[in-house]
């Protein structure tokens, strides 16, 4: 019995220092705590614990109104037809945004926000097929020169006109140069048409761009702080890809289908837009590295090339950082009629969403929430439209 005893202890870890080079430390799967709770609270009174979660819901109506903030008159001045302000909260062209995650402390509270910003990316788009042509040298030289040469030629003409109208009827003179004034601004206005579209795009963009400045983020702070009555820190992340985070993925469906109903149509659209690359995992065995690199002497004395290795490492080492599979869910009334409507189911899927790390090469993974899995993402969007009610479901798988 002795001598079992003192086997064990003989091949049982023994804790070694940092700087050992023979030590190799695994992977694990360390996840904060906010994203495990949503919202991770730490405070010595137990009574201000009670209403954190209406104030989070409250604070997140408020955040979600401050980033759909739009200038009316502005946008009704880019478009043909009349601006009704209920298409416009259904418009897809807007700053998206998921849920918040609260990390609370006594005196503070830090919220981190994912932001993909589609209202940017269409005026930058439309900029370009429209607009930029126009300020190219050669074109825009040749574009001032004719409308001066006509404008001068108008003016001439004018001229004479008023002056044989002067001596005519002299009584009418003013009435003669408001006439005239009318006539030059409308000419100015059709020369320039394209320029003034140009400079409406521009004061858009620079709106929306303000939306995420400290000078203006600084009434949405105050507000929040009166809220939980603490400080608050706001990280804001934009995303590159709308389909990086669930909330996000699963909004748009829900605003096209209280526009229109050509579900499937909206469904194979978002599938089709998400990017999802097979990626082929690497053996236990190069999960494992040498924690003598992360000495500070070392450190400080790393190259170029040394850093770039380090930077490699890391990331290898990282898990759920590419996409593998997506999924959406559209139920509820989804006809378009309007009396007796039936509810319907549809879904569309891309990739793979089950977790490769447990399920094919056998490592142990966390649980969430007690049975979310740590690779998944998924939300529920419950709406209403004129025909009834529906439900969106979302889901985003990792590797």
């Amino acid at each position: 019995m002795l001598n079992i005893i003192k086997s064990k202890l003989n091949t049982t870890y023994k804790k070694k220092g940092l700087n050992d080079s023979s030590i190799a430390i695994y992977n694990r799967d360390v996840i904060p705590a906010v994203r495990n709770w949503k919202s991770s609270i730490y405070a010595y009174n137990k009574n201000a614990i009670n209403l954190i979660p209406i104030k989070s819901k409250y604070v997140m109506k408020l955040i979600k109104a401050y980033f759909n903030l739009y200038h009316l008159q502005l946008e009704s001045l880019l478009r043909k037809n009349r601006l009704r302000r209920r298409f416009r909260k259904i418009s897809t062209s807007r700053i998206f945004i998921s849920d918040g995650e609260f990390k609370h402390t006594n005196d503070k509270v830090n919220i981190t926000l994912y932001v993909y910003n589609k209202q940017k990316l269409n005026f930058l788009l439309k900029l370009k097929k429209r607009y930029l042509t126009l300020f190219k040298k050669a074109k825009f030289a040749r574009k001032l020169k004719l409308i001066k040469n006509v404008g001068l030629n108008i003016l001439c003409k004018h001229q004479q006109k008023s002056i044989l109208l002067s001596n005519l009827l002299p009584k009418y003179n003013t009435q003669v140069n408001t006439a005239q004034n009318i006539y030059y601004s409308r000419f100015i206005k059709k020369s320039f048409k394209r320029l003034r579209f140009y400079m409406y795009y521009k004061q858009m963009l620079y709106i929306n761009k303000a939306k995420f400045e400290n000078t203006y983020l600084q009434g949405l702070v105050s507000l929040v702080k009166n809220i939980f009555n603490k400080n608050v820190e706001f990280n804001i992340i934009n995303l590159k890809y709308f389909y990086f985070n669930s909330k996000i993925f699963t909004q748009p469906l829900e605003l096209k289908l209280k526009k229109k109903r050509n579900v499937l149509r909206y469904l194979k659209v978002l599938i089709r837009k998400a990017k999802i690359k097979n990626v082929k995992l690497a053996d236990k065995s190069k999960k494992f590295f040498n924690f003598n690199i992360f000495n500070s002497d070392n450190f400080l004395q790393l190259d170029n090339t040394k850093s770039k290795y380090l930077k490699k490492i890391i990331l290898s080492n990282l898990k759920y950082k590419r996409v593998s599979g997506v999924r959406l869910e559209a139920a509820g009334r989804l006809t378009r009629r309007f009396s007796a409507s039936r509810s319907q189911r549809r879904t569309k899927y891309k990739g793979n969403l089950e977790n490769v790390y447990s399920s094919f090469k056998g490592y142990p993974t966390p649980v969430l929430r007690g049975n979310d899995k740590a690779n998944l993402q998924y939300t529920v969007i419950n709406s209403t439209s004129r025909v009834g009610a529906f439900g969106v479901k979302g889901w985003v798988s990792s590797t």
